[in-house]
């Protein structure tokens, strides 16, 4: 079934992903090795939670826990980019307040019987507002750059666009699941795309500053 095939494809995004994580010779940005790093483990548990979707698992719990891991994560990687020292502080906090939220959303509100769509919500406010951030750095720089050729610009564009779109359609996924399956299946393929146009800009993060040879 199409079904089936579609499970297969975050799995090797985010394989494709890491790959292109070790082609990048001695970064200059430290942090870009621990996201290598994150990156390999977050295919393993994509890679488990799509297996268990598959064969008809329960994985709400195992994907709750993923994703309170993903978000602090990410949460971390855009403190790391972001320059101003009180944003950084500011951010630190948003991934602590995170964690404590989601464990108690976790086991005393909407517990582990359910997709946990509050903190899932949160967090995308919470990458969203620091992608944002991130852009407004940008715009306060006094010296030009060359944004194509910035790893954090595609990283932060792509978290931006994906926790922006994912946003109404995660947080409603409790919802959505009563629907009829023709509905969900088209969702998961919006999702899908999401996600795949998201390791996409991981993946040019990495590339973008591998120097061409010119033929003559």
């Amino acid at each position: 079934m199409l079904s089936n095939y579609l499970f297969y494809i975050s799995p090797i995004a985010a394989f494709i992903t890491f790959l292109a994580s070790l082609t990048r010779p001695a970064p200059d940005e430290p942090w870009l090795k621990v996201f290598s790093a994150f990156l390999f483990i977050n295919f393993l548990l994509d890679s488990t939670l799509d297996f268990m979707a598959m064969h008809n698992f329960n994985n709400v719990l195992f994907g709750n826990l993923v994703d309170m891991f993903v978000f602090s994560f990410y949460l971390y990687l855009v403190r790391r980019i972001v320059q101003g020292r009180k944003a950084k502080y500011v951010f630190r906090y948003f991934q602590i307040f995170y964690i404590c939220a989601s464990v108690i959303n976790l086991f005393l509100v909407q517990k582990t019987v359910a997709f946990n769509t509050m903190t899932y919500c949160f967090g995308c406010l919470l990458i969203v507002s620091s992608c944002i951030y991130y852009f407004w750095e940008l715009f306060q720089l006094r010296s030009s750059v060359n944004l194509l050729r910035q790893p954090s610009f595609w990283i932060c564009s792509g978290l931006l666009f994906f926790y922006a779109c994912s946003f109404p359609m995660q947080g409603l996924l409790n919802f959505i699941n009563a629907m009829p399956k023709l509905i969900i299946q088209n969702l998961l393929i919006i999702f899908i795309l999401l996600n795949s146009f998201l390791y996409l800009s991981f993946t040019i993060a990495f590339l973008c500053r591998l120097k061409t040879r010119k033929s003559m």
